[in-house]
This record gives C-alpha cells, structure tokens and sequence, in this order.
C-alpha cells in the first residue's frame, strides 16, 4: 500500500463540530506525491468518516456522505476513481463494513463520472452481495442515514439495468469482454438480483415490523433502524425491478406490506423514493390498464411535488426528481385521454400549459394519435431491461430493444382498441336513451357490430378500482364517464361523471383567504 502520510497541517476532528477540510490550498508535496499517493485531507476524511460511523453519529456521517465526500471528489478525483479499498484499509483499522460501504461509493463514482470495464461492474455485484449482507446481520453496530440506505438500492438497480444493457450490445465487445460474460453468467443475473434483495426484506423481518405498525402490537427495543430501513427500501427496489422486467402484477405485490393510507409511510423520509415509489406504481397500474387508480397516483404524487418543491430544491437529487415529474406528466396525459376523470385543479392546469397540443393530437383517433402515444410512451416509460442470456455466437442478434418494443407494441395495442370505442362513447354522451339500429345508423354499422363494440366498452371501462388494503386490491367499478344498460334493442345512458363540487372549491379557497387575512392582521 503506498498512501502519503498525514499532514500535520491538516483540521483537527471534534465531536462538537462537524468535520469541514479546508480545501482552498494545495496538498503538500505537489506533483511529487506519485500517482498512487493519497492526500491528506482525503486520508484525515476517511479517519473522520470511519469514527463517526461506530460513534453512530447519524448526522456527522450525512454531512460526510452528502457534502464532504462530493467535494474532496470535486477536487481531487473529478476525472480520476478514488483510491482503491486496499490503499485505505490502513484508515479504517481493514474494518469489513466500512470499506464495503467505501466500495459502494467508490464504484458509484466510477458509474457517474467515468466509464466502468467488465471488470469493475463484476467486483461492484460481489460487492454489493457482501454489503446487503453486512447491513441485515444481527447487531448491527452501526447506523446509517436513510438517504445513503435509499441510493444504495437505487445505485443497486441502475447498475443492474447498466450491466444488463452492457450484456446485450454485443457487437461492441472485445474477445475478451466476451469470454468474460460467458465465464461469469451469475453476474448481475436477475434471479440473484431479485435473490438478494428478498434476503435483505427477509432478514429485516420488515413485512413483521409493518404488520405490527399496522395493528398496532408492541415492538421489539432490540430493533436496528439500518436493518429496517434497508429491508424497506428493497421492497421498493423489489417493485422497480419487476418494473422493468414488465411483470407488473409481481410489482404491486411487493407493496402489500406497505400502508399507503398511513399519515407519514417510511418511504416520505426521502423524497427520491416517495416519487420513485408512485412512479413506478403508477406505470405498473397503467400498463394493467387500472386507468383510475393510475391517475389518482400520478395525481397525489404530483401535487406533493408542487406543494414542496421550494423544499426539494435543496435535494442533490432534485434533477432527477424533476425529470420523473416530468414524465409522470406525459404518463397522466395518456391515462387521462384512455379513461376521463376529474383531478386536482392545479395539476390539470400545468397539464394543459405543458400538453395541450398533444392531449388535442392524443384524443384524435387517428394515426397522428398513435404516434403521440408512442413518443410520450417512449419518453415517460422506465428503461426496460434484456435479462436473457444474449447469443454469444451471433452478436447481432440481440440489441436490447426488443423489450421495450414488446411493452410499446403491448400499450399501443390496448390504446388502438380503446380509440374504435370513441365514437360509440362520444354519441352515448349526447343521449339518456337510444337505440341500438338508430346508433348503427349513426356510425354506419350493422346492429351486430354495434352490439359487440357496446360489449367491448362496457368491459374496456369496467376495472378493480383500489380503494383500501394492498395496491393490488380494489373493488370492480366502472371507469367510464358515461354507463349505460341494453334492454332488447334500447340503450339506457346514465351520466355517471361526478359533478365539479363547487361548496368544496369555495370553502377551500375561503379557507385560504381568511389564513392570508390573518396573517395581514399580524404584521
């Protein structure tokens, strides 16, 4: 191990202050120190981190996580990965959980700013399988923040997706790439994906600790809040990756543990998965063609975002969540045009600022519609993932789109039978009762075919809606803005759209004016 020694120059560490490295003069020994050598305020930072981690000072190892680490990068190793785990062993007394968790971010410094080899994404999975192990074993001697326990998941999956994109542009890859991939198949496997974090949620005993929150038993004092936090967040993971297989019926069964009903769920601890969790929700509800309860999670995620995005701001993560606002947007835009319904005032506003000409070109029915349907799929969609073992012989043969033309062809499908039911909907809307050989006439028809289309939009609209328990649940509903029943040949309409409640909108905003009037009064 070369690493340079300490500089006696270098800021004292109280427990009273939090450690900041002064950062505005050169590291001793200028070019001189070789290219393996560690400066000093890197080394008196990874000292500092390692203390406060088994002192299990929770907000020092945050500062640390969130600001000093990114900083020391910014000037030290903005181009360059930070030194290897064996070269600060010496830091952390060789300790096994802390330079796993070095390693954690160290690999995910090599993700962000540089280009990782095969060999880096294979020694990132081995180190993740130890770290998810090290966090769930019983005691725990540390504690960590819930954000650094949220971006290891999420670093987790986003390699995952990485390497599976990686696998699948075979035509890239050198010789030896390729034998790499062939003698190490288990890495990144999907399977051990899934394996590992189940063994987290497992070990955790999470779904328990949610079931006693729920019924309100007692709970253990022996309970380790990094063990918990971790086994909940995989069960968030668990909905993401099955996201991006396209088994959306398995992603909402991995919530079932989880009260969305509850005041405050665990997941608002950090805003990135609070928006994570509804976006990929809503896309797993969507593609069920759940159209309701898809814009009611669209629809409560995006008012919490407007509600505190003065306070998101000053999230690291906050261009990602701008990014997923964005797209749950072009998503709403869609289930709104496939199934009506009234939503938050606010939300349909920007809706309409941000999409009015695609919603006009959405609600056409022709194949200018189509084609808007797929660019705001293609936008909004996650990045779906090729897990199968590519044809090392034929490198060509896969791309990794074939998974995401699956999904398309899938939505766009389902979108191509709803946009036939248009016009029988539009001319139901213009009655309270109407004949099957008068509707046929309107549409140029045989009463047969109107019959079948009148079946088809019956069952089209009619869908589980959630209304308590797990997300996977709901009572069956229709969807539809218009209901109607056949009697023989006579069709009975019932406007089933619910009335604007104007009494609520005026004591809402009355509220609000007596709250400003107050406020007035007290300056």
């Amino acid at each position: 191990t070369r690493c340079a020694t300490s500089d006696s120059s270098a800021p004292t560490m109280t427990q009273d202050a939090y450690y900041e490295p002064d950062l505005d003069g050169d590291f001793e020994g200028g070019d001189d120190r070789g290219e393996y050598a560690i400066p000093s305020h890197v080394e008196n930072f990874l000292r500092h981190f390692y203390t406060k981690m088994y002192e299990q000072n929770v907000q020092e190892v945050q500062v640390c996580y969130e600001n000093i680490f990114s900083r020391l990068t910014e000037r030290y190793y903005k181009t360059s990965p930070w030194p290897f785990y064996e070269d600060v062993g010496a830091f952390c007394k060789n300790d096994r959980l802390f330079l796993c968790l070095y390693q954690e971010l160290y690999y995910r410094h090599v993700y962000s700013k540089l280009t990782p080899t095969v060999d880096q994404r294979y020694e990132s999975w081995l180190n993740y399988c130890d770290l998810f192990d090290l966090l769930t074993k019983e005691p725990l001697a540390v504690e960590l923040p819930n954000q650094w326990l949220w971006d290891m998941v999420d670093e987790f999956i986003y390699q995952f997706r990485s390497f599976c994109q990686y696998r699948a542009k075979l035509k890239t890859k050198t010789d030896e790439e390729i034998a790499f991939l062939k003698e190490n198949e288990e890495c990144w496997n999907v399977l051990g994906v899934l394996s590992k974090l189940q063994s987290v949620v497992d070990k955790s005993n999470i779904n328990a600790l949610l079931e006693q929150d729920r019924t309100g038993s007692a709970r253990s004092e022996s309970e380790n809040p990094t063990s918990k936090m971790a086994g909940y967040f995989c069960l968030i993971g668990t909905l993401r990756v099955h996201c991006l297989l396209g088994d959306y019926h398995s992603a909402l069964r991995a919530l079932d543990s989880i009260d969305f009903h509850r005041k405050a769920p665990l997941f608002t601890r950090v805003a990135a998965c609070h928006v994570s969790t509804y976006y990929y929700m809503g896309f797993a509800y969507m593609m069920l063609r759940r159209y309701v309860d898809a814009i009611a999670t669209f629809g409560h995620i995006l008012v919490y975002i407007s509600r505190t995005k003065q306070y998101l701001t000053r999230s690291y993560q906050f261009d990602e969540i701008v990014k997923k606002n964005e797209q749950m947007y072009a998503l709403l835009a869609m289930c709104l045009t496939l199934c009506p319904q009234r939503i938050d005032e606010g939300v349909h506003t920007v809706l309409r600022d941000k999409y009015s000409d695609k919603l006009f070109r959405l609600g056409k029915g022709d194949d200018q519609s189509i084609a808007t349907f797929e660019e705001l799929f293609a936008y909004a969609c996650p990045k779906f993932v090729l897990v199968e073992r590519p044809n090392f012989e034929d490198p060509t043969a896969t791309t990794g789109q074939e998974v995401y033309r699956l999904q398309l062809n899938l939505f766009l499908n389902e979108v191509r039978e709803q946009e036939k039911l248009l016009v029988v909907r539009s001319y139901l809307k213009l009655y309270t009762s109407i004949s099957t050989s008068k509707l046929a006439s309107f549409d140029k028809q045989d009463e047969a075919s109107v019959r079948q289309q009148l079946l088809c939009l019956k069952h089209k609209t009619r869908c589980p809606t959630h209304v308590s328990g797990a997300p996977l649940s709901g009572t069956p509903a229709s969807s539809s803005d218009v209901d109607f029943c056949i009697n023989k040949d006579l069709i009975t309409v019932t406007d089933s759209k619910d009335t604007t409640p104007f009494g609520q909108f005026f004591i809402r905003h009355i509220g609000k004016f007596e709250e400003i009037i107050h406020d007035l009064n007290e300056q």
